[in-house]
């Protein structure tokens, strides 16, 4: 029907923070998967690909970078809350998981 929205707005608008959150830690997620799986070989590649790249916020120092100021198991307890509310998308891959096991930074200090 012309003039109808075709997706109407939910009753309940989500935080604009949060909105913020999601974004970062999805294409955060997406670095991660990346490394994971061999497509980017280096933590700092990613981090200065992601913030020349696509313009992730410069003030993060990138993708990865980003993970480590939060902190890997704040990261992956944020990540496993989105995806029990917005799919297995944001589930944090095995390769961040066994950094939270072992204590690991992304990067080495």
């Amino acid at each position: 029907v012309p003039g109808t929205p075709r997706y109407p707005l939910a009753d309940a608008q989500p935080d604009v923070e949060e909105i913020k959150q999601r974004l970062l830690t999805i294409q955060a997620i997406e670095t991660a998967r990346c490394l994971q799986e061999n497509v980017i070989t280096s933590a700092t590649d990613a981090d200065v690909g992601s913030l020349l790249g696509w313009g992730f916020p410069a003030w993060t120092g990138g993708t990865l970078s980003y993970i480590d100021t939060i902190g890997v198991r704040a990261f992956n307890d944020f990540s496993r809350k989105c995806a029990d509310r917005f799919g297995e998308r944001y589930a944090p891959p095995d390769w961040l998981l066994e950094k939270e096991k072992r204590g690991e930074r992304i990067h080495k200090r």
